[in-house]
């Protein structure tokens, strides 16, 4: 018999920004924000703790949506990403799949970002 409260316990162990996630407040107009959080919540608690690839996604889907949360232009980034976001009738994990891409893009942007610096007028 498996113990369903000992392993979310350790999926929130590597999840560390899960409580600030869940707990974000957003404009209630905001649909958006909260189908991030219900990918979250469903993604991270859905894996197999025995697999570390599946460990490694969790944590970045964390920073993913912690990053969503904090800077304003990788949430219009996301935003537009899953908007335009097709998912194929073939695919048999679709919440697998938005995550995939949430993490792609967040790599993608962080690719940029890092690379893109901003010089401040005055210097």
């Amino acid at each position: 018999m498996e113990n369903r409260y000992l392993e979310n316990k350790i999926v929130l162990k590597y999840c560390k920004d899960y409580y600030r996630i869940i707990n974000e407040e957003f404009n209630e107009l905001d649909y958006m924000s909260d189908k991030v959080i219900q990918i979250y919540q469903s993604f991270i608690f859905s894996i197999n703790i025995k697999s570390k690839g599946e460990i490694k996604k969790a944590t970045d889907l964390n920073k993913a949506v912690v990053r969503y949360f904090d800077d304003r232009e990788f949430r219009t980034v996301l935003n537009n990403f899953l908007s335009s976001l097709k998912v194929s009738k073939k695919e048999t994990n679709i919440i697998a799949y938005i995550v995939g891409g949430i993490i792609k893009e967040y790599d993608k942007y962080m690719e940029g970002y890092t690379r893109n610096l901003y010089i401040p007028r005055w210097i």
